[in-house]
Parts: C-alpha cells; structure tokens; sequence
C-alpha cells in the first residue's frame, strides 16, 4: 500500500466505516425470513401477552406501526452512520457527506426490498422503499441542523521519534 492508503491501516478508519457496514449487514439479514411479518407478528403477541383486553385487531394495528417505525429507525441510523463517516474521516462536506449518505442509504433500501421481493415470505415494495428513503431524508435534514463537527487538530512541524516526548 502506497503513502496515500495509509489511512486504511489505522483504527480511526474501522471505527467510521465498520459501523455502517455492519448496521447495513443488519438491515440486509432482517430483510430476510427473520424480520418477516409471521416472526415480528409472533414476537410482538409474546410481548403484548400481559395485555389480555387487546383484541387481534388491535395486535395487528400495533404490529403494522412497529414494523413502519422500524424502517425510519434503521434508515435513519444507516443515513447517520453514513454521514458521520464521510463527514468525520473523510473531511466531506456536510452537502456532499449529506449526498453520498443518501445515495448509499437509497442503495441499501432499493437492496433490501428487491432481496424481500424474491421471498416466498416476504414482499418487496416501492412504498418501503419510500419510507425508507423519507427517513434518511429526515435524519439528514436533523443532521444538518444539529451536527456540529469537531475542530481538526492544526498540524504541527513534523519531529522525529527521538523528539517526541512520551507521557
């Protein structure tokens, strides 16, 4: 490896970019038959099961909203990891690292539902992919108002190692 993907090597590089892949591994495994309807659905009666006056009707309400609030968490997470990675090691922009999140998050969306789709348990739909995508759009309009970077360090004169001193 050459000078310039010497940032590769160090830490600080895993610590910005493994969380946004494992966050999208995460989001792409529960596009699965794990995060289908039957195994949310039986998840959430467990759950609600020391509520003995809720009617089946009113289960499946709660069970359509949870799932809904489910995508605008996990794309607004994804869109945040995203962003704080171009943003915070890659120096962007807060416009371009905004775009580049976006664009990614949309990716991760359009793969999620096109894997669902092709599930004898699950369906793929462009609605999904819809809210998907509204949720990193308001993740990234929240990012825009609250995110405040932090001050780089100036660099300073380059000294040799018998120089340095050690704490």
């Amino acid at each position: 490896m050459g000078a310039k993907a010497a940032w590769l090597r160090t830490p600080v590089y895993f610590s910005y970019w493994l969380p946004p892949l494992l966050w999208c591994a995460m989001v792409l495994l529960f596009s699965g038959d794990w995060g289908s309807s039957r195994h949310t659905l039986g998840l959430l009666r467990w759950l609600l099961s020391w509520i003995p006056s809720l009617s089946p009707a009113q289960i499946n309400m709660i069970h359509y909203y949870c799932r809904k609030s489910g995508h605008v968490l996990a794309y607004g997470i994804l869109y945040f990891l995203w962003f704080r990675a171009f943003q915070g090691n890659l120096h962007y922009s807060v416009k371009n690292a905004a775009l580049w999140s976006l664009g990614l998050s949309l990716l991760v969306a359009l793969t999620d539902e096109g894997h669902q789709a092709m599930l004898g348990s699950r369906s793929g739909s462009l609605q999904d992919v819809g809210l998907d995508f509204s949720a990193a759009l308001l993740a990234a309009w929240l990012t825009t108002i609250f995110w405040r970077p932090r001050p780089r360090p100036k660099p300073g004169p380059p000294q040799l190692a018998s120089q340095r001193q050690t704490p």
